[in-house]
């Protein structure tokens, strides 16, 4: 298993995302390897993903999306490049949602890189609450966008 290289976690995400407020789905980077990451998110009142006080299913599956694309931003500024890829999901081969987080609660996303060709990538994540349950998984496949 690769090391963390992270010694403290990035809560400045800004700039290795694309994604712009209201529609940022990722906060912080806990951890991260060539192959796996670690993400959190507290969900915000005004986010625009809500249904009656609660994130929605499509708000989680964004979540896991963006939590790709913060491992790939990080990943890109360590190799110098200033400007974030754009990104979008591709494919979503499986998912799973077995709860729906409220507002303020804090999410924890654990991302592996499956396989990777050309601008294509295959990832799983797995989306933990504050408690430590699972709360959503996925499979999808990203496609990067020059």
């Amino acid at each position: 298993m690769a090391e963390n290289l992270l010694h403290h976690p990035i809560t400045e995400v800004g700039d290795l995302i694309p994604q712009k407020e209201p529609f940022v789905f990722v906060d912080t980077l806990y951890e991260y390897t060539s192959l796996t990451g670690v993400t959190g998110f507290t969900i915000p009142a005004e986010s625009c993903l809500l249904d009656d006080g609660f994130l929605s299913e499509s708000g989680l599956i964004e979540h896991m999306a963006q939590s790709m694309s913060l491992h790939r931003g990080y990943q890109g500024s360590l190799s110098g490049n200033q400007k974030p890829k754009t990104g979008f999901i591709g494919v979503i081969k499986t998912v799973e949602i077995l709860g729906l987080p409220k507002v303020g609660e804090r999410l924890k996303t654990y991302v592996e890189i499956l396989h990777e060709i050309m601008n294509v990538t295959s990832v799983s994540a797995r989306t933990e609450n504050e408690k430590g349950e699972v709360i959503a998984i996925s499979e999808m496949k990203t496609v990067t966008v020059e």
